[in-house]
């Protein structure tokens, strides 16, 4: 398909190209991605060429802890729920994107590719709307998840 090199520069443009997108939508918001306070967690944009997620990844060396800090962000599923709306899906073992298993809570559109500039708007559109919803869960319940993971 495309060596590194190509790849490289493809991804290159598609980032720069979300930025732009965010100014022209004046999207005035600095993404809080790995700057959240729970520890073995993060938030991440992802795409390749059949999908892009918005995601609440979790990550830990021992696959018992992510699964205990999984644990504490499920119990607040009824309420994430409610406030993500349609599509919020939970996945205690997830092996899609990395190579190895993490928990993920996430947002899926299907049926894009980073790789086709004729998908960016849709993918670009997709991250904006979804990294807000989740930005503004974390930041209502992350005091909460910080003290209760911090005991671990």
């Amino acid at each position: 398909m495309f060596n590194r090199e190509e790849k490289k520069e493809i991804n290159t443009k598609f980032w720069a190209g979300f930025k732009t997108y965010c100014y022209n939508k004046r999207i005035k918001r600095r993404w809080l991605m790995s700057r959240i306070s729970i520890k073995s967690t993060q938030l991440k944009f992802y795409a390749d060429h059949e999908k892009a997620l918005v995601l609440f990844q979790i990550d830990n060396k021992s696959e018992e802890k992510r699964k205990e800090i999984y644990s504490y962000f499920y119990a607040f599923r009824k309420l994430w729920d409610k406030e993500a709306g349609e599509g919020l899906v939970w996945a205690e073992n997830y092996d899609e994107i990395e190579q190895k298993t993490l928990s993920a809570i996430y947002f899926e559109l299907k049926g894009v590719n980073m790789y086709k500039k004729e998908d960016y708007e849709k993918i670009y559109s997709f991250f904006a709307s979804k990294m807000i919803i989740l930005e503004d869960i974390y930041l209502e319940y992350k005091d909460v998840l910080s003290y209760q993971i911090a005991q671990i």
